[in-house]
């Protein structure tokens, strides 16, 4: 989404990864949260705050798209308006399936009651197709259609306002898992997409941070476990 390819075209990889990030924090939340043992508000609390964290970043990735990204494919008379018209309807979905997580979390963050638990988990997990369609449907596509209707600057507007969504206390985690979400196909070009100074630190300090953050989220003692499960 960022121009950083240094070719002055829309950078579009980046939303690739982007994408495999939400797959795959959503994927994982699904045995997190069933692993939150009945009463445990600390636990259902860290996990609750990472999906409500998770929740504003992909409402504003798809808001994103709705404002800048389909009205301009609409009014191209070379693109199909079925096409668009399936996102928008994908979007929708997914919005649905989204809020019904959302509106599970409160209660299951405040009393980890394990009736609202096997909500958020099953929430989670009929979420998960729908995104999957969307988004690879999405980079089949939609992203072939960018260079040529979208300036570098123009493309770029979807990364800052990604970045601007996660919430301050989420961004050390989301930088790991972003990282995670690269792969061994799009790790340079994730690299190259960060900072000199972010970068430096990613380098030095990656697997520790990776760690860390999965500390937080899963509980200390399972940390090494799923850590050396991804």
């Amino acid at each position: 989404m960022s121009a950083r390819n240094g070719r002055g075209v829309p950078d579009t990889g980046e939303m690739v990864v982007v994408h495999r990030l939400f797959t795959q924090e959503y994927a994982a939340a699904v045995p997190l949260v069933r692993g939150v043992a009945a009463g445990d508000t600390a636990r259902s609390g860290v996990a609750a705050d990472h999906l409500a964290a998770l929740g504003v970043m992909l409402t504003e990735h798809h808001l994103a798209e709705d404002e800048l990204v389909w009205p301009r494919l609409a009014t191209d008379p070379a693109v199909d308006s079925a096409l668009v018209a399936r996102m928008e309807a994908q979007h929708e979905r997914i919005a649905e399936a989204l809020g019904r997580l959302e509106s599970a979390l409160p209660g299951w963050r405040d009393t980890a009651d394990p009736v609202l638990r096997d909500t958020v988990a099953d929430a989670c997990a009929a979420l998960l197709p729908a995104l999957d369609a969307h988004l690879g449907d999405e980079e089949e596509h939609i992203l072939p259609l960018v260079p040529g209707r979208f300036t570098a600057a123009e493309w770029a507007v979807l990364s800052e306002r990604g970045r601007a969504a996660v919430p301050k206390a989420h961004r050390l985690y989301m930088l790991a898992a972003l990282g995670e979400a690269a792969g061994a196909d799009r790790r340079d070009e994730f690299l190259g997409r960060l900072p000199g100074p972010v970068r430096l630190l990613y380098r030095l300090a990656g697997p520790w941070l990776r760690r860390r953050t999965l500390a937080r989220l899963h509980g200390n003692r399972r940390a090494d476990r799923v850590a050396a499960a991804t």
